[in-house]
């Protein structure tokens, strides 16, 4: 038993003074040898918590709040105060003391599991803290038992994975969203037979107020075209029914734009992020470049546009067929894991990457370790600063030249990181 354990019993209740906000936007404390994590507090805050110990970590219950700390606020969501609910985890912190936190966040990651000691980044944030997001994926359950209840559609509290309780507004959510969501709550008659699925709304881009729409869930969907006709606003609809492939069923558009495929959700700050990573790209004069996790190809098509040679890498067949169908002669897509493609398609210039939370496979880090001199740069856009800091304790013969972050998702512990890597000088 160590010290910490003969002090602390396994539950205690523990007065506690938040120093700082962890990467998943809990507070911290420490007491008598514990870390003690505390969602829902704000640094500064002067608590009494019920604490549950596990090693030399423990996990926090607001009991009390004794005195606020000086970046406390009142939430704007009911939701956010009345169910827990998990989709936001910062709203009772200023909007300045987030944008703080998350700097901090990414260079402690860094520092932490990086090895890498760098000063906490430039934010860029966009004029909007809320109304900004342009997807919305909800958890649809049944209200009641057995298979003739209605239908909920809604948000799981963070303290109850389990529970999903009635989503009424979304305050982060463009109102656009909340109307199609409405509208397809009215048409649930025609859902396919479960007890549970998962709906993922999200507006088309230069399209007013259309959306598409995705369904996970179910065997069987004979009423689909019933469900099509009855949700106007759709122009898009895809089902992936239970243990099988995404399959679009329903077809309104105007042209092949990926409806299905990931899109960033909040397009202002999407924007930004994009014209700096092309800059970035552009500062180091590349005549090719190999564009990893490429999605739609808007980076891609950019760069191909100022004269670069590009090989766009993407897994999704839609995106990777729109983002071909929008290339130049001389630059290409590879359909393809990013992992097994990547060897393939240097030497390049500039490599950029920009995977999902998980970060890139060991296979990516392996296969540009030593590729420099014959790759310049590496740009790595990452939506997840641990496993950033990861994937950079992978590349030792790289060193940070530019750190800057965009916060992409205000009110929630979410932040986005590129990172600009060039060759360790000898």
């Amino acid at each position: 038993m160590t010290q910490h354990q003969a002090l602390v019993p396994q539950h205690s209740t523990l007065s506690l003074e938040i120093e700082s906000i962890a990467s998943g936007g809990d507070g911290i404390a420490h007491s008598e040898g514990l870390v003690v994590f505390t969602p829902r507090t704000a640094v500064g805050d002067r608590i009494i918590a019920s604490v549950r110990v596990k090693g030399r970590l423990a996990r926090g219950v607001i009991e009390r709040i004794e005195s606020n700390g000086p970046d406390r606020t009142t939430p704007e969501c009911a939701h956010y105060v009345n169910d827990n609910c998990g989709g936001c985890q910062l709203q009772h912190i200023t909007i300045a003391a987030q944008r703080d936190a998350k700097r901090k966040i990414i260079s402690d990651s860094l520092r932490r599991i990086g090895k890498r000691d760098v000063s906490p980044p430039e934010i860029h944030a966009g004029a909007n803290a809320w109304r900004y997001r342009r997807k919305l994926t909800l958890a649809l359950r049944r209200d009641g038992s057995g298979s003739g209840g209605r239908w909920i559609a809604g948000l799981h509290a963070f303290d109850d994975p389990a529970k999903v309780f009635s989503l009424n507004d979304c305050p982060i959510s463009d109102e656009r969203l909340m109307l199609v969501w409405r509208e397809l709550l009215a048409a649930q008659a025609h859902f396919p037979s479960a007890i549970q699925l998962r709906g993922a709304v999200r507006m088309l881009a230069d399209s007013g107020n259309r959306a598409a729409f995705v369904l996970e869930g179910g065997r069987d969907w004979n009423s689909h075209e019933a469900f099509f006709a009855a949700v106007p606003s759709l122009d898009a609809l895809w089902w992936m029914p239970e243990n099988g492939a995404r399959r679009l069923l329903g077809d309104r558009r105007t042209n092949s734009e990926p409806g299905a495929s990931f899109a960033q959700v909040n397009p202002a700050i999407a924007a930004k992020l994009e014209s700096f990573v092309i800059d970035s790209v552009m500062a180091h004069a590349p005549a090719s470049a190999v564009d990893g996790y490429a999605g739609a190809g808007d980076v891609a098509v950019a760069l191909a546009a100022r004269g670069v040679r590009v090989v766009a890498i993407e897994l999704d067949a839609e995106a990777a067929a729109w983002a071909a169908s929008r290339l130049p002669a001389g630059s290409r897509t590879v359909t393809a894991r990013v992992e097994d493609a990547i060897r393939n398609t240097l030497p390049a210039d500039v490599v950029i990457l920009n995977p999902p939370r998980t970060g890139v496979d060991a296979r990516v880090t392996a296969a540009l370790a030593n590729a420099a001199p014959a790759v310049r740069a590496i740009v790595y856009v990452s939506c997840d600063p641990a496993t950033l800091a990861r994937d950079i304790a992978r590349l030792p013969n790289w060193q940070i030249a530019r750190l800057t972050a965009f916060d992409m998702f205000p009110q929630t512990a979410h932040v986005e990181t590129v990172c600009e890597l060039v060759p360790v000088m000898a």
